[in-house]
């Protein structure tokens, strides 16, 4: 079973009878219970449940072409009229039931047509379905590591704040000892701005990143959810043990935007044969069967049965038109599906481009960071004894607070690339614990 098709059967458990979003959970939420109570509260979830509906309802009225129409009728009647000679008669009632019946017998595609092109249309819905689904895992996946990525930089940024109020202090104090001139207390200040302006920006990022995640999960902006820490330096990264010619193919016959793509266009070829079928005879049976009966007097019966033969002769060269229509859009379909096709190959391709990216990213981020805490540490400490300047030290700071902001972006991108690539292909798998090659982010 392909995953797009349990994702659908997750939904359909969890989110076809929901009317409306529940209240948020009061405890902190990992990233599968997350993508649950999206796919339970989200209505795009509800309204591709819908169009589902409206297709499936579709294909059950094209499969009653086949069987015949039964009508009954009943009509009760009270008259008075004048006979001939101008006398009146007597007050009647009379009593009517009939039964009349319509059956197409036979025709050349055009009942069929349609029952194909339903079904053909059912599939594009439930195609649509599993795409929408697949589309609001990835929109929470991408919103989750945004805000915890967010929330991660803020904790950077206020590290790197504190960093900066502790040398601002060591420069007061060795300007009031004599040991530093006033331009390094200046200087320590705007560093400290800085790092102030870069805090709060972080932390307006990480509230906008909370809003977005509350409306994929199906709640208003404001809603806060409260999510369980993200445990990025004790996770492991594995690269995927399916190679990329592997995802590719997997694409092809699991992306659903593609199926729905290919039942598009068996869709097209059923409506040419409802066209061609328009165009040639038709035979219809039809009949009715009754009764009336006056009241006192009597009843009579009457009864018809009639076979018709249909034969379009002339309609303006409307009918040709409709076939070649019908021709030139399922050409449009074709054209389309290739169209998908090549959209799918190219987001596979830039999704495993970008997560071999964010993989190489990893190990050098890390490093990157460790050098850099090395280096301020060691010129903090020269900066004490006199040895460095408060150039050096900001420097040395600054190039140590971008290691930071570097390191977090770096996990935040192979985690988005990861998810990002298991969308694309329809699904990834990593290699087994024991033997997969890692990198700690």
């Amino acid at each position: 079973m392909s995953w797009s098709r349990r994702l659908a059967g997750l939904c359909f458990l969890l989110c076809a009878a929901a009317p409306a979003a529940e209240p948020p959970p009061a405890h902190p939420l990992s990233l599968a219970e997350l993508t649950a109570l999206a796919l339970r509260n989200n209505p795009q979830t509800r309204a591709a449940w819908a169009s589902l509906a409206q297709s499936q309802a579709a294909e059950k009225i094209a499969a009653a072409g086949y069987w015949p129409t039964v009508n009954a009728s009943f009509s009760a009647q009270r008259l008075r009229s004048l006979a001939a000679q101008g006398n009146s008669v007597a007050a009647q009632t009379r009593l009517s039931p009939s039964l009349s019946l319509s059956w197409l017998l036979f025709d050349f595609g055009s009942r069929g047509g349609s029952a194909d092109q339903a079904a053909a249309n059912v599939l594009v819905a439930q195609y649509g379905l599993n795409q929408s689904l697949q589309d609001l895992a990835l929109s929470v996946e991408s919103g989750y590591y945004s805000l915890l990525g967010q929330r991660a930089l803020s904790q950077a940024h206020q590290q790197s704040l504190d960093e900066a109020q502790a040398n601002l202090d060591a420069a007061q104090t060795k300007h009031k000892a004599g040991l530093a001139t006033v331009a390094d207390v200046y200087q320590a200040q705007a560093a400290l701005a800085a790092a102030q302006l870069s805090l709060q920006q972080s932390q307006g990022n990480a509230r906008i990143a909370q809003g977005a995640l509350a409306v994929a999960a199906g709640y208003a902006p404001d809603t806060l959810l409260q999510l369980t820490d993200w445990q990025a330096d004790a996770t492991q990264a594995r690269l995927p043990a399916t190679t990329l010619e592997q995802l590719l193919t997997q694409a092809r016959g699991a992306r659903s935007e593609l199926l729905a793509a290919q039942a598009s266009e068996q869709a097209a070829a059923a409506a040419v044969r409802i066209a061609r079928g328009d165009a040639l005879p038709k035979l219809n049976l039809s009949g009715s069967a009754g009764q009336t009966r006056i009241l006192d007097v009597g009843t009579s019966r009457q009864y018809s049965a009639a076979a018709t033969l249909s034969v379009p002769l002339f309609a303006g060269g409307a009918l040709h038109a409709a076939i070649a229509q019908a021709r030139a859009a399922q050409d449009l379909a074709q054209a389309n599906r290739e169209t998908v096709l090549r959209s799918v190959e190219q987001a596979v391709w830039s999704a495993w481009q970008n997560m071999q990216t964010a993989y190489s990213g990893l190990a050098s981020s890390r490093l990157q960071e460790q050098a850099a805490q090395r280096a301020a540490e060691a010129i903090r400490a020269r900066y004490q004894n006199g040895l460095s300047s408060m150039l050096d030290l900001l420097s040395s700071e600054a190039t140590l607070a971008q290691a930071r902001v570097t390191r977090i972006q770096a996990a935040l991108d192979w985690y988005t690339a990861l998810a990002t690539l298991a969308h694309n292909a329809g699904g990834l798998r990593l290699p087994d614990e024991a033997t997969a090659p890692g990198v700690t982010p």
